[in-house]
């Protein structure tokens, strides 16, 4: 028999005296929704259009509270009567009206909403979070809504790298709250996220008394994972196990869980993607696996009970007795429906877990990561400061909000240690971002991104430019039409294959080279060398020039030859010499004829003079 009660229901400031049924559904990790039946009259006067009436009902807030008639306090003496007053809040978002002649239906408006959680559902919306607590986040997201929300997150390190993506802030929150093994609900009168709330007391229900139905329902479940997750900064990848975990959840549950191994004993192996960029490999694949294990526990026991008790409130607990000795215990209320007819008579179905004190969220699962699409975005730092040529990218969405990723990977066609490709783009460049299993807290630069904005310049019909050019002017280019390569930098040094077997070697000011041993230069033909100013040769042991045909030697000036030990000279031939004047000084000068005689004529005198003596053989 359904309790009977009294009902006050207030739209915005008019009191809705008489109604004919009241359903409140209730569920954590989801938005409550009413409906009201009322006759139309209640509100619309004869003959009035109940138009004006319907859009004046649109987005009002409605407010219901249901307690127990006077003279009932017999029935509550096993419990608080405070536990018998439920209270709602909510927002109208439709309005149906009802008639029917076939079916003798009275004019009948049919009221439905949301609890005031729904203005959180404000339709989709991307944002990133660097290094913030689960707290800050969430205080971040509903700041600027009037709206009443407890945050109490019983996990408590910072996120390394958070992402909204395309999500309701609603969904955005209740996403985060179950992928962390937090409660995400409205109380009817508030909102909470992390650890359950509590109205002070348990209401006790007595299976008989003010409880009229129980069942329970157990299952088994999968419970050995091994979890792996990389970290790709550190260069590892780390291991944990959700049989470690156990512990998460007591009571009833220890039971189910080694039930479960017996059933399930081969350990299976999750490969995880959730690292977030700048997160750690080892507390990641902790977390996962420990939330993994708290998902499964969830899901191993519930009940399902009515009472008459309107004060079961949800993400609260209830005490309930006679029934089974084993199962008399604390329960927290998970969904709960109210109902109320049109004489008063109250009634609520709820579902209810037993975790023994645990907090988590029975609707927690660790796999709810974001999802995301490749796009491109603008490189704001390249200043790594591990050097491992990490960089900074805003993407489109970041840029209105001035948020920014942490130092995520660029894409390499090579790496290694002390070796690799190392080629990062310049702050400003637009680059195409791409994410590890498509999760926005995994981004990775794939690449440059070119634009009628930002264009090369070396574009051809044939595809005949292959180029690479720094920020400075530092430039190869490898072109296919003419199968030359250019090397250059902006002093204008260069480097030139022009494709027909020639090189040209370009400096403006000094070539340098020099080789630990021999250097070798070879010609075909002709080598010719030409300097401004001078040329200077210097051999620490020997020199040899050897010529083939003629040397031929022309000096503008003086011809100096210094020669530290002796002096020999072969000629084959005929060997002449003409100049203006001949001195040649020695400490003993000899002449030698070895086949014919020496000849020694002048155009005018031939002197002879000596120190000492002259003489003549």
């Amino acid at each position: 028999m359904a309790l009977q009660t009294h009902t006050t229901i207030k739209i915005g400031e008019k009191l809705i005296r008489n109604f004919s049924g009241l359903k409140i559904v209730q569920k954590i990790h989801d938005h409550h929704t009413f409906t009201l039946q009322i006759r139309q009259d209640t509100l619309v006067d004869e003959f009035k259009s109940v138009m004006p009436v319907s859009q004046q009902l649109m987005g009002e807030k409605i407010s219901i509270e249901i307690k127990p008639i006077p003279d009932l306090d017999d029935l509550m003496i096993i419990t608080n009567p405070k536990d018998y007053i439920m209270q709602f809040y909510g927002i109208i978002t439709k309005v149906n009206l009802q008639k029917s002649i076939s079916n003798s239906m009275e004019e009948t408006i049919l009221i439905k909403g949301y609890s005031t959680s729904i203005i959180l559902d404000n339709g989709p919306d991307s944002n990133s979070f660097t290094m913030m607590p689960l707290s800050d986040i969430v205080n971040k997201i509903k700041s600027g809504y009037e709206i009443d929300m407890n945050v109490t997150p019983y996990y408590k390190d910072n996120l390394a790298y958070t992402v909204q993506y395309n999500e309701s802030d609603f969904n955005f929150l209740n996403r985060l709250a179950m992928r962390h093994g937090q409660w995400f609900y409205d109380t009817g009168r508030a909102m909470v996220f992390g650890s359950p709330g509590s109205s002070g007391t348990d209401p006790n229900l007595v299976y008989g008394i003010n409880m009229r139905d129980f069942s329970y329902k157990i299952k088994l479940a999968p419970t050995l994972f091994k979890t792996i997750e990389n970290d790709n900064r550190k260069g590892e990848y780390f291991l944990d196990d959700t049989a470690k975990y156990k512990k998460e959840a007591d009571g009833f549950h220890q039971n189910f869980i080694n039930k479960s191994d017996s059933l399930f004993n081969r350990e299976t192996v999750i490969q995880l993607n959730q690292n977030a960029i700048g997160g750690n490999g080892k507390t990641a694949t902790e977390e996962y696996a420990k939330n993994k294990m708290r998902a499964i526990a969830s899901k191993l026991m519930q009940i399902k009970a009515s009472s008459e008790v309107p004060g079961v409130t949800l993400g609260n607990t209830v005490r309930i007795t006679g029934v089974d000795i084993q199962l008399e215990s604390t329960y927290r209320v998970t969904k709960i429906t109210h109902t109320c007819d049109d004489g008063g008579g109250y009634e609520n179905h709820f579902t209810a877990v037993n975790f023994n004190g645990a907090v988590f969220s029975p609707k927690t699962n660790p796999d709810l990561v974001p999802r995301c699409e490749s796009q491109s975005a603008i490189v704001i730092s390249n200043d790594d400061p591990d050097g491992l040529g990490g960089v900074t990218v805003q993407m489109p969405w970041q840029e209105a909000k001035g948020e920014t990723t942490p130092f995520i990977p660029m894409l390499q066609q090579h790496g290694g240690d002390g070796k690799g490709i190392y080629w990062i783009p310049e702050v400003g460049e637009k680059v195409f971002v791409d994410f590890q299993g498509g999760n926005p807290e995994m981004p990775i630069v794939t690449g440059a991104i070119s634009s009628t904005k930002e264009k090369s310049g070396y574009a051809t019909p044939n595809n005949d430019m292959k180029v690479m050019r720094t920020r400075s002017g530092i430039m190869i280019m490898y072109n296919d039409a003419e199968r030359s390569l250019l090397i250059e930098d902006p002093s204008g040094n260069k480097y030139f294959m022009d494709g027909n077997g020639s090189i040209k070697l370009v400096a403006p000011k000094n070539i340098d080279i020099e080789a630990g041993e021999d250097i070798i230069m070879s010609a075909g033909q002709n080598i010719v060398t030409n300097a401004g100013m001078n040329i200077s040769e210097s051999a620490g042991g020997y020199k040899e020039t050897t010529v083939g045909l003629y040397h031929n030697l022309s000096i503008g000036t003086n011809y100096i030859l210094n020669v530290i030990g002796n002096m020999f000279e072969w000629v084959g031939g005929k060997k002449e010499i003409e100049s203006d004047d001949i001195k040649e000084t020695a400490q003993e000068v000899f002449l030698s004829s070895t086949e014919k005689g020496i000849d020694v004529r002048g155009a005018k005198n031939v002197n002879n003079h000596s120190g000492e003596t002259s003489r003549n053989a």
